[in-house]
């Protein structure tokens, strides 16, 4: 089985807080690859897109 990581489990790999992390996701409508009850699991591909989108903010806040 593939690594798939939580929302708080990316959030403390990016160093950033769930609510951005969870933004972000809701923002490019990033499905979860699995499901467990009201957890959703990512994959890395999709870790890899939310930090490009975590990435999109810092840029702009910062301009």
């Amino acid at each position: 089985m593939a690594n798939l990581v939580t929302v708080s489990q990316i959030a403390d790999q990016l160093c950033e807080p769930p609510q951005r992390v969870a933004y972000i996701i809701r923002k490019y409508r990033i499905k979860a690859v699995e499901r467990i009850g009201l957890i959703r699991l990512f994959d890395e591909r999709q870790v890899k897109a939310i930090q490009q989108g975590l990435y999109g903010i810092q840029i702009r806040r910062g301009a």
